[in-house]
């Protein structure tokens, strides 16, 4: 799978902002992808506005059956703090 890097800045103090988005076709419904983030902040996945999941461990897997709906990735950090979001292969907690 390809590695998908990005940054993000915050631009609000303490507030969860969307740093991507993932949407899935219902044929592939079982795909899922790891999504990391350094430094380390907190996750949570929104689809139709409820959290489906959330980590605080600086990384979440994303994609699955939930992603047909359009999954929101949101972190949130210190205002002017810059992340840096890679996205690749699906996380094993091992």
């Amino acid at each position: 799978m390809e590695l998908h890097i990005t940054t993000h800045t915050f631009k609000r103090d303490g507030e969860w902002e969307t740093i991507d988005s993932i949407w899935n076709s219902p044929f592939f419904y079982w795909k899922k992808s790891g999504l990391r983030v350094s430094p380390a902040v907190p996750l949570q996945i929104k689809v139709l506005g409820s959290v489906v999941a959330e980590s605080d461990e600086g990384w979440i897997n994303v994609g699955g059956f939930s992603a047909m709906f359009l999954q929101s990735i949101q972190s949130r950090g210190a205002k002017g703090q810059t992340i840096r979001v890679e996205v690749g292969e699906e996380i094993s907690e091992e």
